[in-house]
């Protein structure tokens, strides 16, 4: 081999040597964020969630002492299920309700849940609505929950202290 073979040989690894150096460092901070998106703290007066990369508020609960992942959405007037997670929890709708979401009109089922707990607060008979045909298992947290909380954001920060 000649030198400029070996040159040539020497820069080709040198640039693949780099795209794999920051290939590595992109996976690495993607999923070091997406992870950190769950964290939160919480006590018996306040709880404090870490935003997701998308901005969105992720936290871990319980409804009827099954655990669940809830999506803060203030948007929503009601807790909201997806019928799929509702069977599997065994909650049955008690009234049909009409609906308006981001995807159109939807025809719901009124229910009430035993139960409901986020972070260290637990609430008891919380009206919740079941949402057909939606494969999610994310539950929306709606504000009946919310409103019962003092909301501040700041810094991809949401917190959350009840209200007296």
């Amino acid at each position: 081999m000649s030198n400029d073979q070996y040159d040539r040989t020497g820069r080709i690894m040198f640039l693949f040597v780099w795209i794999i150096l920051f290939a590595g460092l992109f996976l690495f901070f993607y999923y070091h964020q997406k992870s950190e998106n769950t964290v939160y703290s919480s006590n018996h007066t306040e709880m404090i969630l870490s935003a997701d990369k998308e901005g969105h508020y992720h936290i871990k609960g319980r409804i009827n002492e099954y655990p669940v992942e809830f999506l803060v959405d203030t948007g929503a007037t009601l807790v909201a299920i997806p019928q799929a997670l509702a069977d599997r929890l065994h909650i049955r709708g008690r009234y049909p309700i009409k609906m308006f979401t981001a995807n159109g009109e939807v025809t719901g089922s009124l229910t009430r849940l035993k139960q409901l707990s986020v972070g260290e607060f637990i609430l008891k008979d919380v009206k919740a609505v079941i949402i057909p045909g939606n494969d999610n298992s994310l539950v929306l947290l709606g504000m009946n929950v919310l409103s019962q909380f003092n909301m501040v954001q700041q810094d991809m920060r949401l917190i959350l202290k009840r209200n007296q």
